[in-house]
């Protein structure tokens, strides 16, 4: 009966922990917003991402103008030319960083406006400032600056996984403690304790497995995302890139815990029948 109820105890703990490692991640590194901005920041030194994104942010650029046709399009020109140099110019990296914080915020915590307008929003002002005042200053005429430059686009995928990231990351914490408590416990009942542990070590290198077989399965699906916008697809892609190498150490860590597991119940085991008469 002991090595029954400790049983149930193992498999409930890695059950938890199967889902307290990814939580924790996606808390750290997608819900919490300087941990997105510190996941998605190398995007912008990506040299294909930044031409799709000078061509949204130019032709977000060009919507704001209010001039004659002709002037409209010489200015959009000079607006073109500046915002496909964007990258170069000083003020990019935080202006970069300000449009991940901004858009995290309007994904996160949408307005009722915004939910009617998209699941996804990018609000891109930042970097169609830093355009304007660019092609401002190389043409000595003062361009008008949006107060608002958002792009929201339909990605159903994404509407369903913000709630659930939000939630399940809150958990992951808590989910790993009463995972550790439930080993504890197992080892407390158990009748071969030895035994017990390196079960858990197996089982464990189980759970790292299927976080790695589990990456690739959702790197995929991000890597599909963006149907209709060559940006949004590009940074689903990238993103998803980012995301599996940091979740990386997470799967290091399961199978470092996992042979730890399977080596001290080894010992145990070892060093409890040189004890026996």
């Amino acid at each position: 009966m002991r090595s029954l109820v400790s049983a149930v105890l193992v498999v409930l703990a890695l059950l938890l922990a199967a889902v307290a490692g990814p939580a924790i991640w996606a808390e750290r590194n997608i819900v919490s917003e300087s941990g997105f901005v510190a996941l998605a920041g190398p995007l912008g030194g990506n040299a294909d991402f930044q031409q799709g994104l000078a061509s949204m942010v130019a032709r977000q650029s060009g919507a704001q103008l209010n001039l004659p046709p002709q002037l409209a399009d010489l200015a959009a020109g000079v607006i073109g030319s500046t915002a496909h140099s964007l990258y170069t110019q000083p003020g990019y990296a935080d202006a970069w960083s300000e449009t991940l914080r901004r858009s995290h915020a309007l994904t996160f915590a949408p307005t009722a406006q915004q939910r009617g307008n998209g699941d996804v929003h990018l609000d891109i002002t930042p970097l169609v400032v830093l355009v304007a005042a660019k092609a401002s200053a190389d043409t000595g005429v003062t361009l008008p600056t949006p107060k608002d430059a958002t792009v929201s686009f339909d990605q159903p995928v994404v509407a369903k996984a913000v709630p659930l990231l939000t939630k399940v990351g809150g958990m992951g914490g808590w989910a790993a403690l009463v995972a550790a408590g439930l080993i504890l416990l197992a080892l407390i009942v158990a009748r071969r304790r030895s035994l017990t542990l390196v079960l858990a070590g197996l089982g464990m290198a189980l759970v790292a497995l299927a976080w790695l077989l589990g990456a690739g399965i959702v790197g995929g699906r991000a890597r599909s995302m963006g149907a209709g916008s060559d940006v949004v697809a590009q940074l689903g892609g990238e993103l998803a890139t980012q995301a599996q190498a940091s979740w990386h150490w997470g799967i290091t860590l399961g199978f470092i815990v996992a042979a730890a597991l399977v080596v001290v119940g080894l010992l145990t085991g070892a060093l409890g029948r040189t004890r026996t008469p």
